[in-house]
């Protein structure tokens, strides 16, 4: 916490918010108390899940930075998962047009993917992620694996969707290694794979900061995945990001058999895996016909074709692949 004073006070911050989740806040309610000494400081706790990202919680965010009375120089604190990582990000980033943000992860999901590379933004009409802006956070708070521990089953389980999705785009050892787990637990996950898809994932928006062509890499199984979890958010019915990306991942699979010349057997591998811990229904006619209105707004999408990443092979995705499939 040392470090993290000495940097606060580097920008000349006077206040400093933490913004957390009702589950969070419940296991760590002292975890930022040394920054007192040193700070203003409040927390606000708004209500966890991807139903929290939306224009209510976002204005609430923004009234309570007004009336702190926070500054450019001041820092906001993103203590949680994708959620506070993504409505968070985009409070910060638009309030007095930005100020100062700080993520700590304490998801898996948040810890290899949310937290790294400044995609910030809330849902719309149910449309997943439909506003939003690319700002990168000013410091990321090292991954401290004793968060998993405290995880929801079905926490651990969305961020071990994103954690196969980097095996499948450039770690086959990874896909190997995750093949050999028969069940997940938090001891099971290995600090070096959290570092692995953190470092690909830092090594790719270095390269493509703004998302405009290699950081697409990072889509494989998303463009299918958003459309999941639109329909199941506009149904009530809503599911965990990584459980949307790992059943889009295996229909993106099956598209890549057909457009990228990914070979059947590396595609039962896949399909294999990923029904090992998650339910994945049949890619019919009836089911791509309810998530047509949403594979259509993706933001990707250009001319008409929606844009998929794809496989080659496991650990050789190509990016831009557009394809018409209705």
């Amino acid at each position: 916490m040392n470090e993290l004073i000495e940097i606060l006070n580097q920008w000349g911050t006077r206040r400093v918010m933490v913004l957390t989740d009702t589950n969070v806040a419940g296991l760590y309610p002292q975890y930022f108390e040394a920054l007192s000494s040193a700070f203003e400081c409040r927390t606000l706790v708004i209500s966890a899940g991807e139903e929290a990202k939306n224009l209510e919680q976002l204005s609430r965010i923004w009234e309570r930075m007004l009336d702190f009375e926070m500054d450019r120089s001041d820092t906001l604190i993103l203590f949680g998962g994708g959620t506070i990582c993504d409505v968070g990000g985009f409070a910060a980033a638009t309030f007095k047009r930005g100020v100062h943000v700080v993520n700590c992860p304490t998801t898996l999901l948040a810890m290899i993917d949310a937290a790294v590379g400044g995609k910030t933004g809330i849902n719309f009409e149910h449309i997943k992620n439909c506003i939003g802006v690319v700002r990168q956070p000013d410091y990321i708070l090292p991954a401290n694996p004793a968060f998993l521990c405290t995880l929801a089953d079905s926490e651990l389980r969305s961020g071990f969707g994103e954690m196969i999705k980097y095996a499948l785009i450039a770690y086959p050892e990874l896909f190997e290694q995750l093949g050999g787990m028969k069940t997940l637990t938090a001891e099971a996950i290995r600090p070096e794979w959290i570092e692995w898809c953190v470092a690909y994932k830092q090594k790719v928006v270095a390269l493509d900061p703004e998302d405009h062509n290699e950081r697409h890499v990072l889509n494989f199984g998303h463009t299918f995945g958003h459309a999941l979890e639109s329909f199941y958010l506009s149904e009530d019915m809503p599911i965990t990001h990584g459980e949307a990306v790992a059943i889009g991942m295996v229909f993106e699979s099956q598209l890549s058999m057909q457009h990228a010349g990914l070979s059947e057997m590396q595609f039962f591998r896949i399909k294999d895996l990923i029904g090992w811990f998650y339910d994945v229904p049949e890619f019919s006619d009836d089911l791509l016909k309810q998530l047509k209105p949403f594979l259509l707004q993706d933001k990707k999408n250009s001319g008409g074709e929606i844009n998929f990443t794809l496989l080659r092979e496991i650990g050789n995705a190509t990016i831009n692949n557009f394809i018409q499939i209705f």
